[in-house]
């Protein structure tokens, strides 16, 4: 996760820990994945074993945000699927992890999440019970199951009761009216996606892929995807906007 507090895509379903329960088993299978990859080099000799997150050092109360704690427990779940993600990719590369830097990322993101959260109950942004069943529907869906029932008791194996979902979803949907509200996000109009789609068959042209470029659908067909993309790409921005305002207002401690 960099920096810039997005995605649902870009935006808020990274800032809440729902996004990290979808991810929590394919990540995790992925690293695992990686790790038999490189256990064994050409000449068949063991290659290096896989990192392994070093969180001695994470205090009991990670971050506090006017006034609210992010409790080191909240932090490690958050970390250890952050690391997954860092370990895997460093399984592949031969790059190491940074967890020193990994940690702050991820501090920083639950801080900014947790900035939108409180900013949303301040606005009396509420969340009805069907709409957290919805959303949950379709994460179940998203994640290749077909009930909720079944995705939480996916959930439930990892550690996270229904409650705890429950919760995190309602933070999202919480989020996401507030964005929608403070986020002066504006529909991009068939001139910008327009724009995008020359951009994208020029970029591909220019890097000698004139197959590619040449088989690249019709505008028309594309531009649900064009329009999706930049509204993502607003909608991160103008998150980023949300969450420097907040900062700028808050009382926040980092102990890491």
């Amino acid at each position: 996760m960099s920096h810039s507090v997005l995605t649902r895509a870009v935006s808020a379903a990274a800032l809440v820990a729902v996004s990290l329960l979808t991810a929590c088993s394919d990540d995790s299978d992925d690293a695992q994945e990686s790790s038999d990859q490189a256990a064994a080099t050409s000449d068949g000799s063991e290659a290096q074993a896989a990192p392994e997150a070093d969180v001695e050092d994470v205090p009991k109360v990670v971050a506090e945000v006017n006034g609210e704690e992010i409790s080191r427990s909240e932090f490690l779940q958050a970390y250890q699927g952050q690391f997954q993600q860092a370990a895997a990719q460093s399984q592949q590369t031969g790059a190491e992890v940074d967890q020193e830097q990994l940690k702050q990322e991820t501090a920083r993101d639950m801080v900014s999440s947790l900035l939108l959260v409180q900013a949303a109950k301040d606005a009396d942004i509420s969340v009805q019970d069907k709409e957290v069943q919805a959303t949950l529907q379709e994460l179940a869906t998203g994640n290749g199951v077909e009930s909720v029932e079944e995705f939480l008791a996916v959930l439930k194996e990892q550690d996270f009761t229904e409650k705890e979902v429950r919760r995190e979803v309602e933070k999202q949907l919480m989020v996401e009216k507030y964005i929608a509200a403070e986020g002066d996000v504006d529909t991009p109009s068939k001139k910008e996606q327009q724009d995008l789609y020359d951009k994208l068959t020029a970029q591909q042209a220019s890097q000698g892929e004139d197959d590619a470029a040449a088989s690249i659908p019709p505008f028309e067909d594309v531009q649900p995807q064009l329009k999706q993309q930049l509204e993502a790409e607003a909608e991160a921005e103008a998150v980023d906007g949300l969450v420097t305002k907040l900062r700028d207002e808050a009382d926040i401690t980092v102990n890491l």
